[in-house]
């Protein structure tokens, strides 16, 4: 793999000011997985394992719309065009939605990342802190060097690309930029100030990677780290 500088990566994200945020629909079922730590019960938590349903509240919705659990839709002429421009690193979940003025249905797809970025470097002061026998929870430190988190010798080449242990963090190269630019493409903007969360300040507690991509897809990228 030929090397490939920091200033070739962004984030994808909502767009500032966003006011199209799709909010879950309430009549659809959001199907949650418990998990129960028999360690500790501050550890329980639970993971969505039902595709999204949401009401989107602009009309026309964008090609990209992010919602308020930070999830990512594109609409299908959105899927098409990355498939057609020969994007990697992403799959396309199936979704609905709706405009919440006229009901008229939505094409859209979840946007999940399986490509690969590493786990983020111990330079960025991320370290994991904590790993439960119990129930497998991770947490890990805080963020504090930014400039660090993407080490170009970690990534897969994948347009779409994921660090850990920040799985809803959508990293992309710059030809998702000039794709998205090319097609003009609406909802999404690109930045290289990440990630701008209170999680920066706090810490990570992400849970495992099987939660944000198939299982095979995780237990390959993350079997010998322990966190599929």
């Amino acid at each position: 793999m030929s090397k490939t500088s920091f200033a070739h990566f962004y984030l994808l994200r909502e767009p500032e000011r966003n006011q199209c945020v799709a909010a879950l629909k309430e009549s659809s079922p959001y199907e949650m997985q418990k998990i129960r730590c028999p360690i500790k019960p501050g550890h329980s938590r639970a993971r969505r394992s039902s595709h999204l349903d949401m009401v989107v509240p602009c009309d026309p919705p964008p090609d990209v719309i992010f919602t308020w659990m930070s999830e990512c839709l594109i609409q299908d002429r959105v899927r098409r065009i990355f498939e057609s421009e020969g994007l990697k690193g992403f799959s396309a979940l199936r979704a609905k939605a709706v405009v919440k003025k006229t009901g008229a249905a939505i094409s859209v797809h979840e946007l999940a990342v399986t490509g690969w970025g590493g786990i983020a470097p111990t330079a960025s002061g991320i370290r994991e802190v904590e790993r439960c026998p119990g129930c497998g929870l991770l947490a890990y430190s805080a963020l504090e060097a930014p400039e660090k988190l993407i080490d170009p010798g970690n990534w897969d080449g994948s347009d779409f690309f994921m660090i850990w242990p920040l799985p809803k963090f959508h990293f992309v190269t710059e030809r998702v930029v000039e794709v998205c630019q090319l097609y003009k493409t609406t909802g999404a903007s690109f930045t290289r100030d990440w990630p701008a969360s209170a999680a920066a300040n706090t810490g990570y507690s992400p849970g495992r990677l099987s939660y944000y991509m198939p299982y095979e897809r995780a237990r390959l990228l993350g079997g010998e780290h322990g966190i599929e």
